[in-house]
């Protein structure tokens, strides 16, 4: 310590007094740290491995809690491998459609499906499947939540029979509730001959759909996804639905409807929808954007 010598004589001694004496600590410090205590090892502060043996024994009760079921979701985010996730999974068998249903456990299930290949996901469809009727899951506030997941993440033969179960009950599904997030996903992602018979489906009660706000969003959706003759199809449904029209523009939907509408329907199609809304806003706010540019087209064949 350099400074110490602009200090009195008595100071500069204690000074370097108390400079060995800390320095000694130090070391001694040191040497406990680096041979009395173990090394830590990964994992044992919550990550990696860690984390599965934090929750493992306990995860069934743990995706319950509204702390816990965040930790178990860690847990499979950051297990070693499919391996290690399966271990905490196995726990879960027998607890799926209670789970379901319960306002944190829906997120480790949802977990589960993102995280684990879909071979492994085969017991939380049956699970899903068995006891009550798969309406009363697909129609949940959180229920609702994991079909969806399955649609999207299985293999189409993996849910095969839930897609038909989901079918056989599109207009209970199509009622004011939550089972129309289910209808939507289907729209997106169910394809071949189950496909087929979802548009059918859609077609035979569009003059249904089109009465309430549910109903309107699988519209929207209908119009959304799926190949581009189904979609004219399904506009031109919509349009001859006339009295309804009006209300359906009208709708949180609305916009998303009308410029579907506008792209899909031929010249013809365009001016009858034209003069069906009149001075409608949402149509003036679309016009002013400027219209899509294949109804543009359309339109122009037409004159």
């Amino acid at each position: 310590m350099a400074w110490a010598i602009y200090m009195p004589t008595p100071l500069q001694e204690d000074v370097e007094t108390r400079a060995r004496v800390l320095s000694r600590i130090s070391g001694d410090c040191r040497g406990v740290a680096s041979n009395a205590l173990p090394a830590v090892t990964p994992g044992l502060l919550g990550g990696g491995s860690g984390g599965a043996s934090n929750v493992i024994g306990r995860v069934s009760s743990l995706a319950q809690e509204a702390q816990g079921c965040r930790q178990v979701q860690q847990a499979l985010t950051e297990a070693r491998d499919d391996e290690e996730r399966m271990a905490l999974v196995e726990e879960l068998h027998g607890h799926i459609r209670k789970l379901s249903r319960c306002p944190h456990g829906n997120h480790v299930i949802q977990k589960c499906i993102v995280v684990l290949p879909p071979g492994s996901l085969q017991f939380i469809v049956a699970e899903i499947m068995d006891g009550v009727k798969l309406t009363t899951v697909a129609r949940h506030k959180y229920g609702c939540r994991i079909v969806q997941s399955l649609v999207e993440h299985c293999l189409p033969e993996q849910v095969h029979d839930l897609v038909s179960h989901l079918l056989d009950e599109f207009s209970e599904l199509t009622k004011p509730g939550f089972g129309r997030f289910v209808v939507e996903k289907l729209l997106r992602h169910v394809v071949g001959k189950q496909r087929i018979r979802l548009n059918q489906l859609v077609e035979q009660h569009v003059l249904e759909l089109a009465l309430h706000q549910n109903g309107c969003a699988v519209l929207c959706a209908a119009l959304e996804y799926g190949d581009l003759v189904d979609r004219g199809r399904m506009a031109e449904l919509i349009l001859e639905a006339s009295d309804q029209v009006a209300f359906m523009v009208d709708t949180r939907y609305g916009s998303a409807i009308l410029s579907n509408l506008l792209n899909l329907l031929d010249g013809p199609g365009c001016q009858r929808l034209l003069s069906l809304l009149g001075a409608n806003p949402k149509l003036e706010e679309i016009l002013q954007c400027g219209p899509p540019a294949d109804a543009v087209d359309d339109w122009c064949s037409e004159l």
